[in-house]
């Protein structure tokens, strides 16, 4: 009777060299189990991808923290919604939009406030450990954040037709570039960077 061989014990070099010798007439199960485990060993060695206390953060990490933000972001929102109707927003007056730009900056500075002037950081960002930084690798000022990051972007959003397309979709595409860096990065000349947990 066979002896029953623990094979997810070994290391990627043993299962290696046991792929190497096994005879594979003699051992089929034995032969596809290894195979199978050495995919498995090489897909987790793959997927752990190092990172680097200053080194710029990937476009995958900069996108979930920016979703997790926007669900926040919109959990915000809501209540105004719901207050307000959407009836009011499919031709919003002066007013309205002036009162949502604010209300916006409020709920904004509610939610991320403390972790943007203590780490340079929003809650989305703070999950995925990274942070705003100036071009030298320090962390940006709330000031820096606030001002030239985020209130230039909303100022922008402001214009007529354009304003949407330039934050909404040209913004984001910078991401795409050899520096990783948005729009809203170039002009405070930040980058966002990984940082220790």
């Amino acid at each position: 009777m066979e002896s029953k061989i623990d094979f997810s014990t070994y290391s990627l070099e043993e299962l290696n060299s046991s792929a190497q010798t096994i005879d594979r007439e003699k051992y089929p199960e034995r032969a596809k189990e290894i195979d199978d485990l050495i995919n498995q060993k090489n897909i987790e060695i793959n997927a752990v991808v190092e990172k680097e206390v200053g080194e710029k953060a990937s476009r995958g990490d900069r996108f979930i923290a920016a979703v997790i933000d926007g669900v926040i972001g919109i959990a915000g929102i809501i209540p105004v919604v719901l207050y307000v109707g959407l009836e009011a927003f499919k031709e919003p007056s002066v007013s309205l939009l002036a009162f949502m730009f604010l209300y916006g900056l409020v709920m904004f500075l509610l939610f991320h406030g403390y972790l943007l002037a203590n780490y340079a950081q929003t809650i989305g960002k703070h999950f995925l450990s990274i942070r705003i930084e100036n071009l030298d690798g320090t962390q940006a000022s709330f000031t820096t954040i606030f001002f030239k990051r985020l209130l230039v972007m909303q100022v922008i959003a402001q214009i007529p037709m354009v304003g949407t397309i330039i934050v909404g979709l040209i913004n984001p595409l910078f991401i795409f570039t050899k520096e990783k860096r948005c729009l809203h990065d170039y002009i405070a000349q930040t980058k966002v960077s990984y940082t220790a947990k």
